[in-house]
């Protein structure tokens, strides 16, 4: 059965993964494609039939610093096949690929809770995260933060310009899946605060903000951020990044692994907490 890969934007092979994702995720892909963000890093897997994308799994080419050292990792994303396909070996067809084509590679992922035991057959093993939390009250009513949105030139600036700052875990030259979650998951949580320059993509659910991220050149101390963030009534905040950069030492909540699985595979010298930055997550 024949493979076919694609790392770059080319509107037959668009259609045909958005299709697929769409039918297995129910989200699109098109604000992203539109952008013309598919490059080399992303690439893609198939199995196509008249047209039709059977399966697919992605990988992306990552770049990261774990615990002070560069590390380059796959990292796996976009594992599908279509409901009336499965059953036929397509996806260990395409996993197996993969593998063979990158050996030697440390790969992970984020796993579907409904398939964790597919993983472990190609030598992934699960994986403790965790989500640090920070208590902290904020009551800073609309402040003067500006909010921002992809139009404006400052926020692709920022991405493409912002530095590595965790000496814990972070991933780097991942601008087009960060694009990604601001296109589709924080269009309306994007902040300057221009007291101290810093871009936040942060969302507030009852008394928790979530701040998924932060970029600022240099470094900028949580105490300084917590003074601008639009907000009210906030008593927590819980970080999409390892934040130890910020000058907090936050408490490490493990993750129910049965609810968010995480898998690595390969060599790898990760810390004894952590989280992957969800902006930088295929």
């Amino acid at each position: 059965m024949r493979i076919t890969m694609n790392n770059h934007n080319d509107k037959g092979y668009e259609t045909m993964f958005g299709d697929l994702i769409k039918d297995i995720f129910g989200f699109s892909f098109a604000p992203w494609f539109e952008r013309k963000l598919w490059d080399y890093r992303y690439e893609s897997y198939s199995v196509i039939e008249s047209g039709i994308m059977l399966a697919n799994i992605c990988i992306y080419k990552t770049e990261m610093n774990v615990c002070n050292k560069p590390f380059y990792a796959l990292q796996l994303g976009g594992v599908a096949t279509r409901k009336d396909e499965r059953g036929k070996g397509l996806s260990r067809l395409l996993m197996e690929h993969i593998l063979a084509k990158y050996p030697n590679i440390p790969a992970f992922l984020g796993a579907n809770p409904s398939v964790t035991g597919f993983y472990p057959r190609f030598g992934f093993r699960p994986v403790q995260t965790y989500h640090p939390q920070v208590k902290a009250g904020i009551n800073n009513g609309s402040y003067n933060a500006i909010k921002l949105n992809l139009d404006d030139t400052a926020v692709i600036k920022a991405i493409h310009n912002r530095k590595m700052h965790s000496h814990v875990l972070e991933g780097f030259n991942t601008q087009s899946i960060q694009i990604f979650h601001l296109l589709l998951d924080y269009p309306d949580a994007i902040y300057h605060l221009p007291g101290c320059g810093a871009i936040v993509v942060a969302e507030q659910k009852d008394d928790t903000l979530f701040i998924a991220d932060v970029i600022a050149e240099p470094p900028v101390p949580f105490d300084t951020l917590q003074k601008e963030l639009p907000f009210n009534g906030v008593r927590g905040v819980e970080f999409g990044f390892c934040p130890d950069w910020l000058g907090v030492s936050p408490e490490w909540m493990p993750v129910d692994r049965a609810k968010e699985p995480y898998f690595i595979r390969g060599e790898w010298n990760l810390p004894p907490k952590f989280r992957f930055p969800v902006m930088s997550e295929t």
